[in-house]
């Protein structure tokens, strides 16, 4: 749990991390397109996106410190909750087979504001790593990270409950959605994030499951 600074404080450092993501997800989405990518608007994103993760990470591992239970090592975190970690990773990623198939087949639209398909391979590799490495990595510390930090602190069900709620219909609004649909999946998700990062304590086990969440989505796509 963190050693909390006033609660105005907090709510503004917050604000300015959802800022910082969502400028982070518009740029990639205006960089990579059907017609192909835009390598200036690419190189600007990965300048923008790289500062603005890096402010993020070191403000998070700077609060980290204050923090009475430090998370373990990555391995010795993973070890000692494969099993939740596990089930997550198979729940994330059959839901999104499962919203791709339903697409494939027609029986659901495709959505407006998502990575899309281009001859160009470019816009593929982008894609991949904008995702892996910058967005989710981003949306995670904010969806997660900085949110447990900030808010909830109290370690009680009903705070639980309420901030994996919450949690998730920030994990849906980051995502920009183009549709209630796709606001509706990624707010599921998120509340897979949640459920991760409260029972490991730990956010590089949230962030593991949203990474291969997103290596999923972007090839299926």
């Amino acid at each position: 749990m963190r050693v909390g600074e006033s609660p105005g404080t907090d709510l503004v450092r917050y604000l300015i991390w959802i800022i910082f993501s969502i400028i982070t997800l518009s740029l990639k989405n205006i960089a990579a397109t059907d017609k192909g990518l835009n390598v200036i608007l690419a190189v600007v994103f990965f300048a923008v996106g790289i500062v603005f993760l890096f402010l993020m990470a070191r403000r998070y591992l700077r609060e980290r410190r204050s923090f009475s239970d430090n998370p373990r090592g990555f391995m010795s975190s993973l070890v000692s909750n494969i099993g939740l970690v596990t089930l997550m990773i198979i729940l994330v990623c059959a839901l999104r087979l499962m919203i791709s198939y339903l697409q494939v087949t027609g029986k659901l639209p495709q959505f407006k504001n998502d990575d899309v398909v281009s001859s160009d391979q470019k816009v593929f590799i982008f894609n991949i790593i904008a995702n892996v490495f910058i967005i989710t990595v981003q949306q995670q510390l904010v969806q997660t990270g900085f949110f447990f930090n900030y808010f909830f602190r109290k370690s009680t069900p009903s705070n639980a409950v309420i901030g994996i709620i919450f949690s998730g219909i920030i994990a849906g609004a980051l995502s920009l959605p183009g549709s209630l649909l796709q606001f509706f999946m990624m707010m599921a998700l998120g509340w897979c994030y949640a459920l991760t990062y409260l029972y490991t304590q730990d956010e590089k086990m949230a962030m593991l499951v949203a990474i291969v969440s997103a290596i999923v989505g972007t090839i299926l796509i």
